[in-house]
């Protein structure tokens, strides 16, 4: 079903880019303070595989990443311990340590 209407879709796997949008506009609705735009995240794509994308950012940076086929696991990150830091800055978005730039294409 697609946001009340009694029409069916095929099914389809989830992208990054649509779970990010659903999640903002169900904020931007309720306006609990769950998460922003730049809430940190934490994108996978095909993970454990030869072409996987693993790209750490804010849902605001990870919206402009073509994550490319599926499957894909989007993680939001709580308060990490300062080893998982240094993981999240290995993969954030426009860091020159970013062994995975030739993985994601921008918009």
């Amino acid at each position: 079903m697609c946001r009340g209407k009694r029409e069916y879709e095929p099914p389809r796997y989830m992208t990054l880019n649509a779970a990010i949008e659903q999640l903002l506009e169900i904020e931007q609705n309720r306006r609990e303070s769950a998460y922003i735009k730049d809430t940190s995240c934490v994108g996978l794509a095909r993970g454990g595989s030869e072409d996987q994308a693993i790209v750490a950012g804010s849902t605001k940076q990870l919206l402009t990443i073509d994550f490319g086929p599926p499957l894909h696991c989007l993680v939001i990150v709580g308060n990490v311990h300062p080893v998982e830091e240094e993981m999240l800055e290995f993969y954030t978005v426009g860091k020159s340590s970013n062994k995975l730039l030739n993985f994601y294409r921008l918009h």
